[in-house]
Formats: structure tokens, sequence, C-alpha cells
């Protein structure tokens, strides 16, 4: 690790002695354990009916501006005690009754508010409602304390955990989804973003890490006994599951990270002693990360606070803002778990800095963090890479339910199953190859930088739209299809070789044999004697039928050759050497082209039919056909020109012909 600065943050001139201090790491109280597992017990009951939660009316009527946080956390008798002070303005008119989220093994000691004293309140388990002392106008600020303590291990899904590692105790918080209840009195919902100013007292042999620019350490009391208060300040809004503490006994590895020229982040890692090795080789990785991530995203978004990872005792990482929780097993020094390494950084973008609006939209967290671990691996192996990463993300026997989740699932774990991070990975992946690298690279930043999504949160729709506007066109088509159904395209395809007119044609038939079909457009690669031809076919239809033109010997047909769709293909050859059945109209060649193409139709009938082509609003740009055509086949060009002889834009056109026994459509694309 370049620059390598390694802090020791343990120090045996703390007080009380080390000895005293170990002496308390091994106290156990029989009677707090079993207290223990009477709340766990009880919490579970209560709490079974109140999964999934959703805000109640009071909650939709105030928005949090910051919450200010002083607590204790004992790792011994697994305790919390201190003051959440809640800052926060009124949404409506006449807004009185607060509710704030808790849970059954938090007991709530006051509720203050300065130049009020002590607030009326009730606590009913799960809600603690205030009544204020009187009624807020709309964008009127308040602020008030809340003074609790509790035993937050016991919640049915606690949020806060106490483990230990060689040795020394570790605490550390995991919230998602809606855990963060369970160990501080918050409105629990990830679209209410707010500041956050954090104090952590923990035992003085420990280190208590937290989000965003450390502020300082200083000593205090707690239970009787010497604690150190670590102060941390987030100036960002954060979502409450994103709240973190991680303490335990730790040594800080710090990297500086120049993003520009005169410009340096620290890169701050809490790792374990015994992990100092391990991590120095596992974490050089981390720079180059951050550099390619800011050139596709936009720059590291918390750059003037920090990034980096402290160790716990999970099997994974969670993406807490600025400062990942990461399991220390995955610290080998060999490289193994970069991808989840690569994973957690993403999130600062997607997850943290744009938050899903609700744990219905949690892919757009999850299938982006899983898709930026295959943008790296491309970034650093190539094309090749990417494909074989990206087919390891298809694992539909894994898959529970459609991308966008059911709100009414009373599962937690629900949301998280592995089909919003996998499929999730591949509707980008296949929105990219719709839109193409530029638009779609270029969108997915305009998304970022939207500041009504930017430090704030964002549902599918508002980044379809965003998307949209690049695309010049609609994608509900796209996102409708990929985000709530379960199945996938199974394409068929049947082709053979026919000579017509001394012309090599080739006759394409292409059936989606699932109960539905799929609209997408489709890369069909066609390799003859003398090279190969790549084009792209539009398929919204059961049965399709496409001829081509290809002058030469047609030795093999692939459909979507470099697996950029999440399908099943058929292959069926016929060897039949006679035309297909007409009318017709062929896919263009070149698809996408610049600046002409060429359009093959053919009659069974002499006939009259018309070939017109309109852009994405159904204007008509150009009559390109018009008259008596013979039977057999025929092709024309079209140079991208409109009737009145001037250049139309890039963009997606449709071409149409009409006979006498219907009309065909197809989809081109124009890139100038």
């Amino acid at each position: 690790m370049r620059n390598l600065a390694i802090i020791l943050l343990s120090m045996a001139v703390l007080t009380p002695s080390l000895t005293e201090a170990q002496d308390r790491f091994e106290i156990i109280h029989e009677d707090i354990i079993q207290q223990l597992d009477l709340l766990r017990a009880s919490a579970s009951m209560e709490r079974g009916l109140l999964m999934m939660p959703d805000p109640t009316p009071s909650q939709l009527e105030y928005d949090v501006i910051r919450y200010d946080i002083d607590i204790a956390i004992d790792h011994i008798l697994q305790r919390v005690e201190g003051r959440i002070g809640i800052e926060f303005e009124s949404l409506v008119d006449g807004f009185l009754t607060m509710d704030i989220d808790t849970d059954p093994v938090l007991e709530i000691l006051s509720v203050t508010a300065s130049g009020y004293g002590e607030l009326s309140w009730v606590n009913g388990g799960s809600i603690l409602q205030i009544e204020l002392p009187g009624p807020l106008a709309t964008g009127e600020p308040f602020s008030l304390d809340i003074y609790y303590q509790g035993y937050p291990a016991g919640a049915a899904h606690p949020g806060l955990f106490f483990r230990s590692y060689d040795g020394a105790p570790v605490i550390y918080s995991l919230s998602e989804p809606w855990s963060a209840r369970t160990w501080y009195p918050c409105k629990d919902y990830p679209d209410d973003k707010a500041l956050f100013d954090i104090r952590l007292a923990v035992d003085p042999l420990l280190t208590a890490t937290s989000n965003g620019e450390f502020i300082g350490v200083s000593d205090t009391t707690h239970w009787g006994a010497p604690y150190r208060r670590f102060q941390w300040k987030e100036n960002y809004p954060m979502a409450n599951y994103l709240f973190s503490v991680t303490a335990s006994d730790y040594v800080l590895l710090e990297e500086p990270w120049v993003y520009a020229p005169g410009e340096t982040m620290m890169v701050t890692n809490y790792v374990y002693p015994s992990k100092i090795a391990q991590a120095t080789e596992d974490f050089n990785i981390q720079v180059p990360v951050l550099d390619f991530f800011s050139s596709i995203f936009g720059l590291y978004p918390f750059v003037d606070e920090k990034y980096g990872i402290a160790h716990c005792a999970i099997g994974g990482g969670m993406e807490h803002q600025t400062l990942t929780s990461y399991g220390a097993a995955l610290t080998l020094g060999s490289h193994k778990y970069d991808y989840i390494w690569v994973h957690e950084l993403a999130h600062q973008w997607f997850g943290d800095m744009v938050t899903c609006s609700d744990w219905v939209n949690i892919w757009l967290n999850e299938g982006w963090a899983s898709y930026s671990e295959a943008l790296w691996f491309e970034h650093i192996e190539g094309a090749v890479k990417l494909r074989s990463y990206m087919e390891t993300k298809d694992t539909p026997h894994l898959w529970d339910g459609p991308v966008m989740r059911d709100p009414d699932n009373d599962d937690p774990w629900y949301y998280f199953n592995i089909v919003v991070y996998h499929k999730g990975a591949w509707v980008l992946h296949m929105l990219r190859h719709v839109l193409g690298d530029g638009t779609f690279f270029t969108a997915t930043q305009a998304y970022l930088e939207d500041s009504r999504y930017r430090f704030s949160y964002a549902d599918t729709d508002d980044m379809r739209q965003v998307y949209e506007d690049h695309y010049d066109a609609s994608l509900s088509w796209f996102f409708d299809q990929w985000l709530t159904r379960e199945d996938r395209p199974v394409y068929s395809l049947t082709w053979n070789v026919f000579e017509a007119g001394g012309e090599t044609h080739l006759s394409c038939a292409i059936t989606q044999t699932q109960a539905i079909p799929y609209m997408m457009p489709v890369d069909m690669r066609i390799t003859t004697t003398s090279g190969v031809i790549d084009t792209i076919l539009w398929i919204d239809e059961s049965q399709e039928s496409f001829a081509i033109i290809t002058f030469d010997p047609v030795t093999s047909v692939e459909i979507d050759p470099d697996h950029w769709i999440l399908c099943d293909v058929e292959l069926n050859l016929t060897g039949s050497d006679e035309a297909p059945l007409m009318p017709f109209l062929g896919q263009n060649i070149p698809n996408p082209f610049n600046p002409v193409t060429t359009i093959e139709f053919g009659l069974e009938a002499e006939g009259r039919i018309t070939l017109d082509i309109f852009d994405v609003n159904g204007r008509l740009v150009r009559k390109l056909a018009s008259g008596y055509f013979p039977a057999g086949y025929h092709t024309l060009s079209w140079k991208g020109l409109a009737d009145d002889g001037s250049k139309v834009n890039s963009g997606v056109y449709f071409y149409r012909l009409t006979s006498g026994t219907g009309t065909i459509n197809r989809k081109m694309v124009l890139l100038r």
C-alpha cells in the first residue's frame, strides 16, 4: 500500500489499568443474559405483526433535519444509554403529535425540549408518541431530546451486535432494512435522510468509528466506569440504516488518494492487529477503484470526508456511509474478495448518495453495486471478462420473485433475495446495450448529479425518466418487462439459405417460446465465407421472420452472440433451399448505420406497396417507396435524409412496409 501509515489506536497509557479493563471484558451476569432471553422472546411476539413497517400518518407530516446522537455502549452487558436529539420541521400546518420508531427492548426515560422542559409522551413499544408544546406551521422547525436505555441485542431483528475477535470485544451495527429503531429511537425509513452529529462512548480499550469526519476523542464516565467518547460528524444527509457504529481494538491503515492536482482524501481502514499484512495487500486496489468509479460515475461523493472500512464480525460487507463495515474473514491477503470491496464502494454512489425511496426499489442499490463489480473487472481485464462475469450472475434457480419487490411481504430478508442483486445487475447490463455505452454512461452521471436525487432518494421511475431524457424515447417497455416479470425470453432460431435473382439470401424465423413475448433489440451475427455481418433485429412478437441478402454462402447464424440479453437460445437449421413465404420486410443492413443502410423486402405477387420511415414520435420522415412492384425480392437504400433532402438527426427510426396483405414494421438506429 503506497504511502501507508499505520497508527496504533490502543495505548497502554489509558486508564483504568490494562488489567482492570481486561477483567471488565470477562464479567458475565447470568441474570442479565436471562433478561435478554425474555426480552428477545417477548420482542419476537410483539414484532411479529410489525414487520415491513409503514410510516404512520404522523411520520408523513414531518421531515428530520438532523440527529444529535450521544450514546454509550457497554459491550459486557450489551446495553446502551444516552440521548437522541432530533431537529425536524413540519410539513403541514397544525402539526402537534410526533411519532418516533422504537422497539420494546428500549426504555424511554424522558423527552424534553429546550425552553419547555419535559414533554408529554406515550411509549407504545414500537412507536413513541410525543405531544409537542403547540402546533407547528408548515416549514416550522423544532428540536427535542429523547433520553433512553436498553438492551438492543434482545430485539427480534437487532441492529446492534456484540461479538469478539482475537479475544477483543467487537461492537457493530447492521440496521438494514429497518432495525435502526432497535438501538436508537428514530424515524426509520430510507426516504427521510438527515445530518448526523455522533458521540459514541465505549470502553477505554476500544476505538469507536462512525460516519463522516472524525472530530475528536475525550474521556467520560458511564455506569460508574471510565469510557472514551469518540465524536464524528456526517455533513451529508444519511438514511438511518446507514448510520454506523463499529468499535474494537483497531489499527488504522491510511492511504492518501490524490483525486485532483493538489487535492487529497485519506482512505482510512480500521483493521484488527492480526490482519495488518493481509489488509495491506488486499486494500491496494482501493485507490485504482476510486479513480475508476469517479471517472464513470462522477467524483466520489464524500470526498471532503473519507472512505474506508472497519473490520467487524459479519460475513460480507455493509455500505455504511463513508465507512463500510467489512468482515475480517474477507481479508485474506489474496484478493479473493475484491468483488465485495468493489461492491461496497459502489454503494457510496448507489444507495448512500442516492438512496432507494423504499425497499420495493432496493434493486437500485444492489443491482447497481453488483453491476459495478462487472464494470471494474471489464476495466482491468476487458470485454471477455465482462461477459464471463455477468454469466456467473445468471442464476435463475436462486431467484425468488421479480426484481421489483412486493410491498406487502412481511419477511425483511425477502427484500434482499439474490434476484435484486444478480438480475438487477442484468437489467442494467441490458439497458447499457439498448442505449449504447455513450448514452448509458452519460445518463448514469446525469442521474447521480440530478439535484432532485443527489444526497436524497429516488425510485425506479425517477431513474427511468433520466435515461429516457437521454434516449429520447420511452423506456417503459424495457423496465416494465424486466423488473416485474419472472420469466425470460427463449428464442428459437430457424434459418436457411436460398438463391433468388442470382443472389444469396438468408431466411430466418425467430420464435419466442415463452407465454408472453418480450420486446428487445436482439443482436444477430451472420458468418459467411467472406466475413461477419452484425445487425440488430427488433423482436417483439411470438413469431417473426427476416430475410437478408448475404451475397456469400452462410456458415453460421447466431442471435445474442455476446450474451447481452438474459435469455435462452435454441438453434435449428432447416437445410432448405426454398425461399420463405412472402411478403416480408428484412432488417436493415447495417444496423446501427451511418450514413447509409439497405432495406430488403419481398412480395409473393405483383402489387402496390409503400415503404415509409417514421421518427419515434410517429412523424413521417421519408417516403422511401410508393408504387407497383413485381413479385420477388427488392432492395432500397436510405441515406438518412428526409423528404426535403435535409439530414435527419441520430436516433431511433421505424420503417413500415404496407401492401395489399397488411403492414410490417421494423426498427433501425442512425448514429451520426
